[in-house]
């Protein structure tokens, strides 16, 4: 009896380590990319309406997206920027088909959120100041652009 009931156990473990999301299978892990977000704003906010980028970094007041807008004769025109929290209505991962309304949200639960963005972002350890004056320097920025109060 006690055999069978080992047997049995280390059947379930082995399966049990087969169940489940893999790496392998999740392509965000794959690439040195965050995740395409795509931000509505509330009106009076400089963008208007939609904000869409690659999500960077999650930081305590907002996020900071490489955010790309299509201008006349198909030009991409891409700039760094820090959304604050309370400039969004919603905020949508792309890829993932995630939505995480931001309006309304309890303090605890915004966090649990930024925990899951941080994860999914490309640079989740963080940006720091050297860092993301490159990334400026690269985008032809000199600041961040900055919608809502940092």
């Amino acid at each position: 009896m006690k055999f069978r009931l080992s047997i049995l156990l280390l059947f379930l473990t082995i399966n049990g380590c087969q169940v489940g999301p893999r790496i392998e299978e999740f392509e965000q892990s794959r690439r040195p990319e965050g995740v395409t977000t795509t931000i509505k704003l509330h009106h009076g906010f400089a963008e208007g309406g939609e904000l869409r980028g690659e999500l960077l970094e999650v930081r305590e007041h907002g996020l900071l997206l490489n955010a790309r807008t299509i201008q006349e004769g198909g030009v991409v025109e891409r700039r760094v920027v820090f959304v604050a929290y309370t400039a969004m209505i919603d905020l949508e991962l792309d890829e993932l088909g995630l939505r995480m309304l931001s309006e309304g949200d309890t303090k605890t639960r915004r966090v649990r959120h930024q925990e899951k963005l941080r994860l999914l972002s490309r640079f989740p350890q963080g940006l720091s100041t050297p860092l993301l004056e490159q990334l400026l320097a690269a985008e032809g920025q000199n600041s961040l652009y900055v919608i809502g109060s940092e």
